[in-house]
């Protein structure tokens, strides 16, 4: 089902975007994805009630940079905030959006100097799911591909969640797979980082206090 899920974001699925979408103007080789710091690391929650984006490097100002254009290279401006998708680089890892959107701070630019340009810092993801090998991006169902217009631009980006497994439901499933991994530490058997919440290399009381707060939240 992933899979199908990432083969139809390629192809330029679909998504219920919001009026005023400008879907086929962009161009997911000329525009770029780049994030504003080395090991950004985000803890997320189906009822978006974990940490900001800005916050995935320790500080509250990081954020995630997008510049969107068309195949001339020429920015694409008022494209709606919701109108992007987080996917997992990694196949086998389980990343799961609520409604399929994340929120950027503002439409894409429509200013000379930064025409197509937006940032994501002051929203919190709502889902689920544990992806620690970088994240992808799509806009308007487009994914955002590197300079040789071959594979997704994999940011360097490690997302983790009370719903461990992903179903946008943190609930007793999750709760056995974070039981299997308390009182462990990086390299001990049944460590895991998706449960690591703080990432201190040790999944203790605090991170079953993390999870604790968001037990039971579901997408609003």
């Amino acid at each position: 089902m992933k899979l199908l899920f990432i083969s139809l974001l390629i192809l330029g699925f679909s998504f219920p975007f919001a009026a005023g979408s400008v879907a086929g103007e962009i161009d997911e080789c000329w525009s770029e994805l780049s994030v504003s710091c080395e090991g950004m690391r985000i803890s997320i929650c189906p009822r978006r009630d974990f940490e900001y984006i800005g916050e995935g490097c320790g500080g509250t100002d990081d954020y995630i940079e997008i510049w969107v254009r068309d195949a001339g290279g020429y920015g694409v401006a008022g494209i709606p905030e919701t109108d992007y998708c987080l996917f997992a680089c990694d196949a086998n890892e389980e990343l799961s959006i609520c409604y399929f959107f994340i929120t950027a701070d503002s439409v894409t630019s429509a200013m000379e100097a930064f025409r197509g340009r937006t940032t994501f810092s002051r929203s919190r993801i709502a889902g689920g799911g544990c992806a620690l090998n970088g994240v992808c991006m799509a806009v308007q169902g487009k994914v955002v591909l590197d300079e040789e217009c071959i594979h997704p631009i994999c940011l360097d980006i490690e997302i983790v969640s009370p719903d461990i497994n992903g179903d946008l439901d943190v609930d007793l499933s999750d709760l056995s797979f974070f039981g299997e991994a308390y009182n462990t530490q990086e390299g001990e058997p049944g460590y895991s980082a998706c449960c690591d919440y703080n990432d201190d290399g040790v999944c203790d009381l605090s991170d079953f206090a993390f999870f604790g707060q968001h037990y039971t939240h579901q997408c609003l």
